[in-house]
């Protein structure tokens, strides 16, 4: 099998041939050293080992490949350029410290909802109430499934009409409630 190492010729980029032989060349050194170590073998039996050698090969020339190919080039990788949205203008708005604005005085507070629900996205809606239901967090409790699934499935402007109206029955209820308690 050394001699073999000389004969290797250049290939042209597709196969080795050297490669292709070697099973054939260990299957063919491996039984002829076996009818020469084991002097004591009937013809019969080196008969036997001659056809088994064609039997192998047979079945190792079906399973040779024709060549080694070289691996495919890579596909160039496509990224996808994400369309950047015009950046809207940032809004002037004044903020103020609602702890310095008095208690029955309409401010706007804008209510960021987060994406509770797959199919929601993150939105804000910017509601106008009285300072009290703020400072004192009174709007947080009245919050439900219900009207969080009908503000964020709606459209921008259906949502904040939709929020404002929910915002405006709790300050009247809460104001009513209050006047009745006075």
């Amino acid at each position: 099998m050394i001699g073999h190492m000389g004969k290797m010729l250049p290939t042209n980029g597709n196969w080795i041939p050297e490669s292709r032989r070697f099973p054939q060349d260990v299957l063919g050194d491996m039984l002829e050293g076996l009818c020469r170590d084991m002097p004591n073998l009937s013809p019969m039996e080196c008969q036997a080992l001659d056809a088994l050698q064609v039997r192998c090969m047979a079945k190792l020339a079906n399973r040779q490949p024709e060549s080694n190919p070289l691996p495919p080039v890579p596909k160039k990788s496509r990224r996808q350029v994400e369309k950047k949205a015009p950046q809207q203008q940032q809004e002037e708005r004044e903020e103020h410290c609602i702890y310095d604005v008095d208690d029955s005085e309409m401010v706007s507070n804008r209510i960021y909802i987060p994406r509770l629900r797959a199919t929601w996205k993150l939105r804000h809606f910017d509601i106008v109430m009285p300072a009290f239901v703020i400072k004192q967090g009174l709007l947080n409790k009245h919050f439900h499934w219900e009207i969080l699934n009908k503000i964020m499935e709606t459209p921008d402007a259906e949502g904040q009409a939709e929020f404002q109206k929910f915002v405006d029955e709790v300050v009247t209820k809460l104001t009513t409630f209050e006047n009745v308690t006075n």
